[in-house]
């Protein structure tokens, strides 16, 4: 069982956005083992969702994944048991990070993962959204 530190972290922003407690994740990493690009990663999706309920929110805030996993993709929500959205959470945890002053620390991700855009069957809708996070629409 986990301790619950700060009432008013992250993890409360998080959950209250996909109306989700996050203390449903199994911790089973099937979302990590699901997907292709985790070694463009520095947390695997079951280590972000463990990081927040421990309340390491600067952790999570400035980790690479957060900008690189979740566009588009679902990939990881289709096979987690629970059903948990990572690309809304990775979604509400980008839009944390820039309100409060956190911008990217990452290296431009390898030519293969934006070659097929994190999950090959979304390469059209991925171009798109990528131009909207780019505030270029």
């Amino acid at each position: 069982m986990r301790l619950r530190i700060v009432e008013d972290g992250v993890r409360t922003t998080v959950e209250q956005a996909i109306h989700k407690s996050l203390t449903a994740c199994l911790q089973c990493s099937k979302c990590g083992g699901g997907c292709a690009h985790t070694e463009e990663f520095d947390l695997t999706p079951r280590q972000v969702v463990e990081s927040l309920l421990d309340c390491q929110d600067d952790k999570v805030l400035n980790s690479r994944t957060i900008w690189l996993c979740g566009k588009n993709c679902t990939g990881c929500q289709a096979v987690c048991p629970v059903g948990l959205p990572l690309n809304e959470i990775n979604a509400v945890l980008r839009e944390e990070a820039l309100a409060r002053g956190i911008e990217p620390k990452y290296q431009q991700p390898s030519l293969v993962y934006h070659k097929f855009e994190h999950c090959a069957k979304h390469r059209g809708e991925g171009e798109a959204s990528e131009s909207i996070f780019r505030g270029e629409a």
